[in-house]
């Protein structure tokens, strides 16, 4: 791939397509349920219902009104437009043909989404929304889907006899 993506100031960047989803940082529904949840706690008339229930709500304010939301990435139908820093002034937009495979992970709350691109350079952005981002990738290009090319590629594989009983040798008579 001859395209080298530079972050340009968001005023500059032209996207394509007609635009789908913002993803952001922060999360925003967890905390209102938890909110709720404490609320809830406090019914039962139990003090030590109550004193989990008052953490809840404290914890979830201080993530409502602490925390500073940012946008991570939109989801437009030809492309993805990913920005680059806190503040959302500088961005790229990454055309879908130019995404090689993409990807979300989760690993002990630290979830991220990762585009591979076709020059196999890599990009990573955080979010506790990757969820809706995942959604709404897998409609969009779930052939490009790192998971999807996985199964699809052991689709094709056909597992013979021999090959089989090799495996299993490996697996449990390791030398």
């Amino acid at each position: 791939m001859d395209k080298n993506y530079v972050y340009l100031p968001i005023e500059e960047v032209e996207t394509k397509g007609t635009f789908l989803k913002a993803i952001c940082f922060k999360p925003k529904m967890a905390p209102i349920v938890m909110i709720i949840v404490g609320i809830l706690m406090f019914i039962p008339r139990i003090f030590l219902l109550a004193l989990l229930g008052m953490f809840f709500i404290v914890m979830s304010a201080l993530v409502l009104f602490l925390v500073k939301d940012y946008k991570v990435l939109d989801i437009f139908d030809q492309g993805v437009l990913i920005y680059g820093d806190k503040e959302a002034k500088l961005a790229c937009f990454i055309p879908f043909e130019d995404i090689k495979m993409w990807t979300v992970k989760r690993d002990n709350g630290h979830d991220t989404a990762e585009f591979t691109l076709q020059d196999d350079s890599v990009i990573i952005k955080d979010s506790f929304e990757v969820d809706k981002a995942y959604r709404t990738l897998y409609g969009l290009i779930k052939e490009k889907e790192e998971k999807y090319m996985k199964a699809q590629k052991a689709r094709e594989d056909q597992l013979s006899i021999p090959a089989a009983m090799e495996n299993i040798r490996n697996r449990f008579f390791k030398k």
